[in-house]
């Protein structure tokens, strides 16, 4: 029997967040709870986004999020509120949901999000929440999912 083989990469950044996309934030809670035992869940609602733009441009989209640890991960369960064109709704129809994204923390936010962006993967949506910029980077025709970069503040 052949060994396995190790693949000698560079470590890239941890995952600390796994976003999924849920047509209903409250059964969603529940599911997540009953099956998997994560939480409790903090309920955001109604976030607000400082300078949010889709895809280059002003966007006025609507989300409630719910957050909860899981290990050393956190989940988060997003329902977008309003019709628009959204990065949620570039991957999930209104009414379907699924895993959106994987969110990496970086310390230089612009080099990374540069990164992704020379790798021929656009900014999907982008702003700040609380002084933190992030930025989802449309990774989906490789990986099924975007990425999202969220600044590491350094204090």
């Amino acid at each position: 029997m052949a060994e396995p083989t190790e693949l000698l990469l560079p470590r890239g950044l941890d995952i600390t967040q796994m976003g999924y996309v849920v047509p209903d934030l409250a059964a969603a809670m529940a599911q997540w709870t009953e099956i998997l035992r994560v939480g409790p869940f903090t309920v955001l609602p109604r976030i607000v986004i400082d300078q949010p733009l889709y895809r280059g441009e002003p966007t006025d989209v609507e989300i409630e999020v719910a957050t909860a640890e899981a290990g050393n991960v956190q989940i988060e369960l997003i329902e977008q509120k309003n019709a628009v064109p959204s990065c949620y709704r570039d991957l999930f129809e209104a009414g379907s949901g699924g895993l959106h994204h994987v969110a990496v923390h970086a310390a230089d936010y612009d080099a990374e999000v540069a990164r992704y962006a020379e790798m021929g993967f656009p900014t999907a949506f982008c702003g700040a929440y609380q002084g933190i910029r992030f930025a989802y980077m449309d990774t989906s025709p490789s990986l099924g999912i975007m990425v999202e970069v969220v600044e590491t503040l350094t204090r």
